[in-house]
């Protein structure tokens, strides 16, 4: 549209590096100039980590945006994070002057596909990711360690389904795939149970309650009532 613009992205051990090279190849794609900003704030892990590291990613991209000439932020927030009370990284952002324009025009995920895919963009359909601190158990101290041992476990079952998550529960990886997939992740049971071992855990599940957004958010308020 002929607006001036660049993009910013976290480099940090709390992101995969998969989406790392994922969004230098959609800037690329789209023909804008990518800026990437190293970090290494390791939040502490309770029920408020969400917030406190949106707030630290939020000052770090407005301080490379202002060396850049840029005032105005915007992210990519969705009518459906806004009204998700597990993201109070959006209100984070908020409180830090992030714009939210695609949310301001009351898009749903499903509407940023849409417009995507109606642009033409390759990544119209790529699902949504979060960070890796957030399939560690709230109380378990998040370190480089941990985060590795989730980002090669989850890259291990990257071509096994659509949507997959290892939660870590101590040294047990709680693997979330979607339900149909349930019987590619048991006919591989031996192959996946000895990698595990490999990277570092002593137990492998499989939830039947299959993929979910957010489902470490099942036990938040239970770990907030117990004091953390």
């Amino acid at each position: 549209m002929g607006i001036k613009a660049v993009a910013i992205t976290i480099s940090s051990p709390l992101f995969s590096r998969r989406e790392l090279k994922s969004a230098e190849s959609i800037a690329k794609e789209i023909g804008m100039k990518h800026i990437v900003v190293k970090s290494k704030y390791m939040p502490e892990n309770d029920i408020n980590r969400c917030y406190r590291c949106k707030k630290n990613m939020a000052r770090l991209i407005k301080e490379a945006a202002e060396k850049e000439g840029f005032k105005i932020i915007a992210d990519g927030v969705t009518v459906d994070d806004m009204n998700d009370i597990f993201r109070p990284g959006v209100r984070a952002a908020s409180e830090e002057g992030i714009w939210h324009p695609l949310a301001d025009a009351g898009f749903t995920a499903r509407d940023v596909a849409n417009a995507a895919r109606a642009a033409g963009l390759s990544a119209w359909n790529k699902p949504s990711n979060s960070c890796l601190a957030s399939r560690i158990s709230y109380g378990e101290e998040i370190t480089i360690k941990k985060l590795h041992m989730v980002e090669n476990a989850e890259e291990f079952l990257s071509g096994i389904s659509k949507r997959v998550r290892v939660r870590m529960h101590g040294k047990i990886a709680r693997i979330e795939v979607l339900p149909e997939d349930f019987e590619k992740v048991i006919d591989r049971k031996d192959e996946i149970t000895k990698k595990f071992r490999e990277l570092g855990f002593a137990y492998t599940t499989l939830d039947l309650s299959g993929y979910r957004s957010g489902s470490m958010n099942d036990t938040a308020w239970q770990f907030s009532e117990r004091g953390g």
